[in-house]
């Protein structure tokens, strides 16, 4: 099969699109990943799709133009992958403040996934979700947003940018105020905790609450978790079942619709 010089165009735009959602949903960017091994995947599916994506009624016609549609393409796919990668942000910053309030943050490690480092609730919340993440199929929900994308926004086509941003920050606010409320019980719990300790160093002040706050506050903060796992199991699976909606509604953002209520 010959391929033609426009096919060969909407390769490179089609990759740059995978190669976007690769770089930022949630699995696919891990960093344990190969990277040898992400590229090839995306080659391979941009190899696939090339056959079936409609071509663009107008090709680059110059090298500059080419960039800036390929430019175009990956902040698309970025937008997709960041949609998906919010609800394991969303935990992720939910556990770290916890650890910040546990007093925590100071035993942080090395994650290897994201190359950061990471305190004790932080790296086992982003775990959990990326397990619920792939019990749910959600990469499988990523690539059907990613194939149903180029029919919604053809390669090399206009797109709107403003409303596609906002529709991704309504988005943001709304993970981050779920982040709040899964932790909001351990925060206030730990709260009272140094309240009362407060309390107690006013009454006796030899004793040295700062350093009993160390042994007292992450078993606590333990405790209170583990009475919060059947919710938080369940407003996990809440927050991905709407993935697939968001980065629909992302989709029509760009479109020129309205992204998000």
């Amino acid at each position: 099969m010959i391929l033609t010089v426009d096919q060969i165009l909407v390769f490179f735009l089609i990759l740059a699109r995978i190669v976007g959602v690769i770089l930022t949903a949630p699995f696919f960017n891990n960093r344990q990943i190969f990277t040898l091994a992400k590229f090839a995947f995306a080659f391979w599916m941009a190899g696939l799709m090339v056959f079936v994506v409609p071509l663009p009624p107008h090709s680059p016609s110059s090298g500059i133009a080419m960039m800036l549609a390929i430019v175009g393409e990956l902040f698309i796919g970025v937008m997709l992958g960041f949609t998906a990668e919010m609800v394991v942000v969303g935990l992720e910053f939910a556990g770290a403040l916890i650890d910040t309030q546990a007093g925590l943050s100071v035993a942080s490690l090395l994650d290897p996934s994201t190359g950061r480092n990471t305190a004790l609730f932080e790296m086992f919340l982003r775990w959990v979700a990326l397990m619920v993440f792939i019990q749910v199929d959600g990469h499988h929900v990523v690539l059907t947003a990613l194939n149903k994308s180029f029919s919604m926004v053809p390669v090399g086509s206009a797109y709107n940018l403003t409303q596609g941003s906002w529709a991704v920050l309504g988005f943001v606010s709304d993970i981050f105020k779920a982040a709040v409320q899964i932790s909001a019980p351990i925060l206030l719990v730990v709260f009272l905790v140094d309240f009362a300790f407060g309390v107690l160093n006013r009454v006796a002040e030899q004793i040295n609450v700062f350093q009993l706050g160390f042994q007292i506050k992450p078993t606590v903060s333990v405790i209170v978790f583990l009475a919060m796992v059947p919710g938080l199991l369940h407003l996990t699976l809440g927050m991905m079942s709407h993935m697939m909606e968001n980065l629909i509604h992302v989709l029509v953002a760009l479109q020129g619709g309205v992204g998000h209520a």
